[in-house]
């Protein structure tokens, strides 16, 4: 059974730089960040530096902050949207894995309550869920999307969503513990962020697009020399990740226009990312791009994949995106790997600076 074709449709953002993809996506670009020093504090008293959304309250629990993020994406996403056609669309939230310290792995039924009450949305909900799979939940459940639509050919498309949060005590605490915190004596750490995103994905591209955007490629891996082990990384896992997604997407590696990752800091994933590359790469060519959230957003776990998806997203539709093909990447620290190709039309021409 060939994959059922996906397109963008519409995207939505929350963060602590905006409450669009639009938004958030021009503050992307600009480079903007939110970092400021907060009111939790290190083992040493020092307060840690973290990327807030300001728009929830500092007291929020990480369940509350969660929902309230999520609820803004998906609300952007299916602005315009009649409520029959909402009904008709379910909603696949990527979140924490069940492991990682204060994260939040399950948002159902607590989502759909939060829609409807606080948003006045109504998705499909039989068949909507979570995937509690870290970093590469995002890109997981574009491909259990996918699934959904093969199944169900009535089904006109579904809202993909990926939420997380490291704005609590616990999630902090165990960065903390894991060496992973950026802090003045650590600068191979990460800066805790929090962030939802929302695709709405259709079997094609809406009418009248000027710019339709497919998801053409999607590719996973498993990378078995993680920080905790004693293997030499080579970036298998990763490139793995990549080549199925450009086969999928009938793209040579050479012909990608720009790269989007979810790399937050620490050198690992930056290392990662050149041998995943370098596995692929048999020509001689200029740099690809690499365009990073994390240097904006901090650490956004779960939800770093849609975001990277929705950025790349908006870039093309606003003509500031190097070129048509964009790869997508994403590592949890368990060894997952997940990648995707996005594709803008062949005339896809940029319209300004990246």
């Amino acid at each position: 059974m060939s994959a059922t074709p996906l397109y963008v449709a519409a995207a939505g953002m929350a963060c602590p730089l905006g409450l669009s993809a639009e938004s958030a996506g021009a503050a992307l670009r600009a480079r903007m960040n939110r970092f400021k020093r907060s009111r939790f504090h290190d083992d040493d008293g020092a307060p840690i530096v973290l990327s807030e959304a300001t728009t929830l309250a500092p007291e929020s629990r990480r369940e509350e902050r969660a929902l309230g993020l999520l609820g803004m994406a998906v609300a952007s996403a299916v602005r315009g949207l009649e409520e029959g056609e909402l009904a008709h669309l379910p909603l696949v939230v990527g979140t924490s894995a069940p492991e990682r310290p204060g994260g939040v792995p399950e948002v159902f039924p607590q989502a759909l309550e939060h829609l409807q009450r606080g948003h006045g949305l109504r998705p499909e909900g039989t068949l909507s869920r979570s995937l509690a799979l870290g970093n590469t939940a995002g890109l997981r459940a574009l491909a259990e999307a996918r699934l959904l639509l093969t199944r169900h050919p009535r089904l006109p498309g579904c809202l993909v969503a990926a939420v997380d949060t490291f704005i609590n005590a616990t999630s902090l605490d165990g960065l903390l513990r894991q060496g992973r915190l950026l802090r003045p004596d650590n600068s191979d750490g990460v800066i805790p962020g929090e962030a939802a995103a929302c695709l709405l994905v259709t079997r094609g591209p809406p009418r009248d697009d000027a710019c339709p955007l497919r998801l053409a490629g999607l590719g996973f891996g498993q990378e078995r020399a993680t920080p905790e082990s004693d293997e030499p990384l080579r970036g298998l896992g990763l490139a793995r990740a990549y080549r199925e997604a450009l086969a999928e997407g009938g793209v040579d590696v050479a012909d990608v226009d720009f790269r989007v990752a979810d790399a937050s800091g620490e050198g690992y994933g930056f290392k990662e990312l050149s041998l995943a590359l370098s596995r692929l790469l048999h020509t001689r060519r200029e740099s690809t791009p690499l365009w990073l959230p994390a240097e904006s957003l901090g650490e956004t776990g779960a939800a770093s994949g849609l975001v990277a998806l929705a950025w790349a997203s908006m870039a093309m539709r606003h003509g500031y995106a190097p070129g048509p093909r964009a790869l997508i990447s994403t590592s949890d620290s368990a060894g997952g790997r997940a990648a995707a190709l996005l594709r803008g039309p062949d005339t896809y021409a940029p319209r300004g600076m990246p």
